[in-house]
C-alpha cells in the first residue's frame, strides 16, 4: 500500500495520481487488532488477484501482437543479405503480399574443383558463336576467350530459387544472379538460403516519351548533286560529317549492330532493305519484337522504331540512317506503359544475348535512376553499368544516351552512361548548341560526360500509329542523338575491322568539335565521322565565306556590307582541311537554283592545304543580283573537288535587301 494514501474522508488515493481512488471507499473508524489483520489479508488477496488478471491480460496482448506481426518482424531489422535500399523499400510497403522485382545474387556456380572448372570453361568456349569469337579476339587472347562469368548458373540453385518466388524473370551469367518477383516473406526466406549472397532491388526508370519539336526546323538543303537523296534527314547526317563516308561507299556493311529499346515496327517501309539477323522480346519472352495488335498485353510505340530508323533506316528522299547497310539484331527490353517503370534486368539480359550473338555495336537509348543516388553514378555500381562495362571488355562498342534530365530533379547523367568505357551521347540542336534537356556530367567520381554529341533536337525519324500505319515525324531527345553516334561507330568498324572499343572511342573524342577543350555539357563535342575514320583522303570543309559589295575588283555596289538588289558581289571562300592528308588541286564550283541570278565567275581554285590548315580561294565567285529579285534570301550550291579529296557539298545562304 506504499503507493496509496488515505485522505481526510477515509478515501484511499494514488500518491502519484490523486484523482485515482481505491475501488472501495472506507469510513474512518477505530479497528481492533483482529479486524486490522483480516483487513490486511483481504487487501493482499485482492491485490494478488488483480495482478494475476493483469498478467494474464498482458500475456494475451503480447501473444496477439506477436501473432499479428510475425510476418513483418523481419522488416524492422535489416537482414545482412538484404541491401539497404531493398530493406527501405520493404519497410515502406503497405501490403506485405505485394511483389517486388529483386535480384538474387548467388555465391558461386556450384564448381568445387579445378578440373570441373576447366571442363566448364571448355564447354563455354565450344558454345561461342563465330562472330562472337572473332570480336572477342580483338581484345582477348585465344586461351582467355571465356572466363567464370561466361559459365551458366548452377541448376540446383536456380531450381531452389524458383520454388521460393512468384516468377523468375531472367538469369544473368555475368552477374551470377536471378531476377524474380517475390513478396516480403519470400524475400526474407531467400535471404536465409546458404547459397544466396545478397538480395537487392531491381532498379527502374520512368522514361519520358519522344520530346516534341523544340523550335524551328532546319531548312532542307538542295541535294541534287549527292549520290543519295537524304530527304529531311540531311541535317542530322551532315552535322556529323557522314556524307563523305557514304560517297566512298561505306554504310556499315558487315557490322552487327544491336538495338536495345521498346518494340520495333519491322514492317515499316523504312526497314524494307534492313538485314535483320535476330530478335527477341525479353518483356513478353517471345521471338517477335513487333507489337501484336491483337494482344492487349503486348505494348510498343514509336520509340524503338524511331531510334532504329535514325541509325539504319533507308528510304531515299525521306530518311537515310548513317549505317543503313549494317546487320541488325533487335532486343525489346522495356514496355512503354507510362504507369510501368522500365526495369534494368531486361536490359542486362538483352546485352548478354547480343554479345553472345557477336554484336559489335550496341545502341541503347534507355537509362536507369530509380532507387539509385548520384553517388552510384561512379562507373561501377549500377547493374546496367556493370553489364555495359563487361560487354566493352569483350570487344563490344556500347553507346548509351546520357539522358534528358538536365532540368529534372535528378539533374545528372543516367546509368549505364556512367560506365568507364561506355560512349555516352548528348544532344545538340541544328546550330550545334547543347539542348535544353541533355543531361550534364560529370560522373560522381569526376569523369567528363558525355563523350560526344549529335543532333537530338527535331530529328527526322520513322514512326507508327496505334492503328499500325506508318509515317514520319520529328522528335527530340538524347534517344535520337545516340543512334547517330552508334551509327558512326559502325562506320568506323566497317572501315577498320580490327579496331577495339577503346580505339573507336579514342577516334571519336579526338576528332570531335571540342576535342581540345572538353566539358561536362558537350563532352569532346559534335562527332565528325569522316575525320574519325582516319582515311587517306583529304577532307575539305567550308570554314567561312565573306561578301564584298564595294566598287573595287569585280564587285559593283555601295559598299555598305549588305547585299542589295541590282548589285554585283564577290564571295570569297575559306576552306579547312580536316584530315591528316594534304589536299591538292582543289577546285570550287558555285551554282544557283534561281535562273535569274547570273554567276559571272562560277569556278575558283585553292592552294594546297596541309593537314588541319585553312586557305582562301585564289579568286572570288562573282554574282549579279537581279534588280527585280523579290526574295529575302538566296541559296547557292558549293561543290569542292580535289584529286585526293572527298567531295564537299555545301550551301551558301545570303540575305538580300531591297
Amino acid at each position: 500500500m506504499d503507493g496509496w494514501r488515505e485522505d481526510g474522508r477515509g478515501t484511499l488515493r494514488d500518491r502519484t495520481h490523486p484523482k485515482k481512488i481505491w475501488p472501495q471507499r472506507k469510513k474512518k473508524m477505530l479497528l481492533n487488532g483482529a479486524d486490522i489483520f483480516l483487513m490486511k489479508n483481504r487487501i493482499i488477496i485482492i491485490s494478488l488477484s488483480i495482478l494475476s488478471l493483469l498478467f494474464i491480460q498482458g500475456t494475451s496482448s503480447i501473444q496477439i501482437h506477436e501473432k499479428n506481426n510475425t510476418s513483418h518482424s523481419h522488416l524492422h531489422l535489416q537482414h545482412p543479405k538484404i541491401t539497404k535500399r531493398l530493406h527501405n523499400r520493404l519497410f515502406s510497403l503497405y501490403e506485405s503480399e505485394k511483389s517486388l522485382t529483386v535480384w538474387i545474387y548467388l555465391k558461386d556456380k556450384g564448381i568445387t574443383t579445378q578440373a570441373s572448372l576447366n571442363q566448364k570453361l571448355l564447354e563455354a568456349r565450344k558454345n561461342l558463336k563465330d562472330r562472337c569469337i572473332w570480336r572477342r579476339m580483338k581484345v582477348l587472347s585465344q586461351e582467355n576467350l571465356v572466363d567464370y562469368s561466361d559459365l551458366p548458373l548452377f541448376l540446383p540453385y536456380t531450381n531452389k530459387v524458383k520454388s521460393f518466388v512468384n516468377r523468375v524473370r531472367i538469369e544473368s551469367r555475368w552477374l551470377n544472379a536471378i531476377s524474380a518477383e517475390a513478396n516480403a516473406s519470400q524475400i526474407h526466406a531467400l535471404s536465409e538460403l546458404g547459397f544466396v549472397r545478397k538480395v537487392d532491388l531491381v532498379t527502374s526508370f520512368q522514361r519520358d516519351g519522344i520530346l516534341e519539336s523544340q523550335g524551328d526546323v532546319a531548312i532542307t538543303e538542295d541535294q541534287s548533286r549527292l549520290n543519295i537523296d537524304y530527304g529531311s534527314s540531311f541535317a542530322q547526317l551532315n552535322q556529323i560529317n557522314v556524307l563523305p563516308l557514304h560517297q566512298l561507299g561505306y554504310s556499315g556493311k558487315g557490322v552487327l549492330v544491336c538495338m536495345l529499346d521498346t518494340g520495333f515496327r519491322k514492317s515499316h517501309e523504312i526497314f524494307e532493305h534492313a538485314n535483320l539477323v535476330a530478335e527477341w522480346d525479353f518483356v513478353n519472352n517471345d521471338g517477335d519484337v513487333q507489337q501484336d495488335l491483337f494482344d492487349p498485353t503486348d505494348y510498343t510505340d514509336s520509340h524503338g522504331t524511331g531510334t532504329w530508323s535514325a541509325l539504319g533506316g533507308y528510304k531515299p528522299g525521306e530518311l537515310v540512317g548513317p549505317a543503313y547497310g549494317a546487320d541488325f539484331i533487335l532486343a525489346k527490353t522495356e514496355t512503354t506503359l507510362f504507369e510501368r517503370p522500365i526495369e534494368e534486368d531486361y536490359w542486362v539480359a538483352g546485352i548478354e544475348w547480343a554479345e553472345a550473338l557477336g554484336a559489335e555495336v550496341v545502341s541503347s537509348s534507355l537509362g536507369y535512376t530509380d532507387w539509385y543516388t548520384f553517388e552510384d553514378m561512379d562507373g561501377e555500381t549500377a547493374v546496367t553499368t556493370i553489364a555495359a562495362n563487361r560487354a566493352v571488355s569483350l570487344g563490344v562498342v556500347v553507346v548509351n544516351a546520357v539522358g534528358n534530365e538536365r532540368n529534372d530533379p535528378w539533374g545528372h547523367i543516367i546509368a549505364p552512361s556512367d560506365g568507364f568505357d561506355v560512349i555516352s551521347a548528348g544532344a545538340v540542336d541544328s546550330g550545334g548548341n547543347i539542348s535544353s534537356f541533355s543531361s550534364p556530367g560529370p560522373t560522381y567520381d569526376g569523369r567528363i560526360k558525355p563523350e560526344v554529341c549529335a543532333l537530338g533536337v527535331d530529328n527526322w525519324i520513322a514512326a507508327n500509329r496505334e492503328d499500325g500505319s506508318d509515317y514520319f515525324r520529328r522528335g527530340s531527345g538524347t534517344s535520337f542523338a545516340t543512334p547517330l553516334v552508334a551509327s558512326v561507330a559502325a562506320l568506323l568498324l566497317e572501315i577498320h575491322r580490327d579496331w577495339t572499343p577503346a580505339q573507336v572511342r579514342s577516334a571519336l573524342i579526338s576528332t570531335s568539335s571540342r576535342s581540345s577543350n572538353p566539358d561536362n555539357d558537350y563532352g569532346w563535342g559534335i562527332v565528325n565521322a569522316a575525320l574519325a575514320a582516319n582515311l587517306d583522303f583529304a577532307l575539305p570543309k567550308l570554314q567561312s565565306f565573306t561578301i564584298d559589295d564595294d566598287s573595287s575588283g569585280e564587285s559593283l555596289g555601295n559598299g555598305n556590307g549588305r547585299v542589295e538588289v541590282g548589285e554585283t558581289i564577290e564571295i570569297h571562300i575559306t576552306l579547312k582541311n580536316e584530315s591528316n592528308v594534304t589536299a591538292f588541286s582543289l577546285e570550287g564550283f558555285l551554282s544557283a537554283p534561281h535562273p535569274e541570278f547570273k554567276i559571272i565567275n562560277s569556278k575558283v581554285t585553292f592552294p594546297p592545304l596541309s593537314p588541319s590548315t585553312s586557305g582562301a580561294s585564289e579568286k572570288a565567285f562573282v554574282i549579279k543580283i537581279p534588280p527585280y529579285f523579290l526574295g529575302h534570301h538566296a541559296v547557292f550550291r558549293l561543290i569542292v573537288e580535289g584529286m585526293n579529296s572527298v567531295t564537299l557539298y555545301e550551301s551558301i545562304r545570303i540575305s538580300v535587301s531591297r
